[in-house]
């Protein structure tokens, strides 16, 4: 009995190694292809070189053959599992992301071809992950409730936890968090007497300056507990709890009539079949002439169709029921569903990109203070994935940010003399 069971195993065990070296042969057919840089790959049978030396370049150690049969038959959650599994490695992520951005159409057949096999059921387990509202509260559990002390570690003193505008080239992320703060207060042209409503608070980094800066009135909400929790703290440390109202509700239930309304980075994870709910709340808690600014990822509008079928690694392991809008299905939706009116978009992508080498810089710095936390090598490979991921997207512009402004019809404010300005 136990010889059966041992031959069964080795012919399982023979199997996969078969499938193994049949994907290495696929895939380094399909990375034939690979132009504008050059990707050096190196495993145990000796060394490949694909494409040709230019600005981009990176080189892949595989440490185990099956990183082969998981990328090639799941695409980019296959890649990112197989990293954290530390069954690959290479010398600069970032420009291996990039590099596959650049040559996305050969990406897209290792995604769009054998990985299909996979992408019903990730797309199933997307589903599941609706944004309702209890489903939103789960969500964002998932990554904003892995502990203050984590985000603490990478962000700036502020905590905001979104895209910094760096004013130059020797911008610290201090410094550049601070001036998106500025950037945004001066768009809406804050003053003592607005009362603003924030629909994502985050740690609380907008509310206090808003209210700390311009004296005004900033009703703001979250609902993550850690969030929530850590934002309280903050504000009672600041002597703020006069002028700051902090809610753990969901958007949808906001109640009230404000001046003006912001939102940093939080329609990521609204939901695509929540997007004309999510504008339209925006739209009734403004007054007549009320401002609204808007601060979003996006994805590229010629990307949008094919990303909204898929799944990637970034819903997958950091955003369940994540979505990134594109600018033309924002503008629609505002269009067809409220009377908000566009007055400007503004895009600065190029500042996320360095935003996130600063927090993947000081997340790896620290990350001997991270692990006291319960945080192991997988969990460094998992941020570190998904910070170069996400870096590469905004440096080849796959994905990129924008502020939105727009008015309520009675608004009669000049906005054009409060676009971004850099000294």
């Amino acid at each position: 009995m136990n010889s059966i069971a041992t031959s069964t195993q080795q012919r399982e065990t023979e199997s996969v190694a078969i499938s193994a070296r049949i994907a290495k042969q696929i895939l380094h057919k399909i990375l034939s292809h690979l132009q504008d840089g050059q990707l050096t790959i190196i495993d145990n049978q000796g060394r490949e070189v694909f494409g040709s030396q230019g600005q981009l370049s990176a080189t892949i150690t595989v440490n185990n053959y099956q990183a082969y049969r998981r990328i090639l038959f799941e695409g980019s959650i296959g890649a990112g599992e197989s990293y954290m599994d530390g069954q690959w490695s290479v010398d600069n992520l970032t420009n291996l992301v990039r590099l596959m951005v650049v040559n996305s159409a050969m990406l897209d057949r290792i995604d769009d071809g054998m990985a299909l096999v996979k992408y019903p059921f990730q797309r199933i387990r997307h589903l599941l992950r609706r944004n309702s509202i209890t489903g939103s509260k789960r969500n964002i559990m998932a990554h904003y409730d892995l502990g203050n002390e984590l985000y603490k570690s990478f962000l700036d003193p502020s905590m905001m936890y979104s895209s910094a505008i760096y004013p130059s080239e020797t911008s610290s992320l201090e410094e550049a968090s601070e001036y998106k703060l500025e950037t945004i207060c001066k768009k809406l042209q804050l003053k003592p007497t607005d009362r603003i409503v924030e629909i994502g608070s985050g740690w609380g980094g907008f509310a206090i300056y808003a209210a700390q800066r311009y004296g005004c009135h900033v009703t703001t909400t979250t609902i993550s507990e850690e969030q929530f929790q850590e934002a309280s703290q903050r504000i009672k440390a600041h002597g703020l709890t006069d002028r700051i109202t902090l809610l753990k509700e969901d958007y949808r239930r906001l109640k009230g009539s404000f001046d003006k309304l912001v939102s940093i980075e939080m329609i990521e994870a609204v939901g695509e079949q929540y997007l004309p709910r999510f504008f339209k709340t925006c739209s009734d808690l403004l007054k007549k002439d009320g401002v609204m600014l808007l601060q979003g990822i996006t994805i590229a509008d010629q990307r949008m169709k094919s990303y909204a079928r898929n799944v990637d690694f970034i819903q997958r392991h950091i955003f369940p029921g994540g979505f990134l809008p594109s600018n033309s299905k924002m503008l629609d939706i505002m269009r067809d569903k409220t009377d908000l009116v566009v007055r400007s978009i503004e895009d600065f992508g190029f500042d996320y990109a360095r935003t996130l080498m600063d927090w993947r810089q000081r997340f790896l710095q620290r990350f001997s203070e991270i692990q006291k936390f319960g945080f192991d090598e997988r969990f460094k490979r998992l941020w570190e994935f998904y910070l170069s991921y996400c870096e590469g997207g905004f440096l080849e512009r796959s994905i990129s940010v924008v502020h939105i402004t727009a008015t309520k019809p009675d608004n009669r404010l000049d906005l054009k003399e409060r676009a971004l300005v850099r000294p």
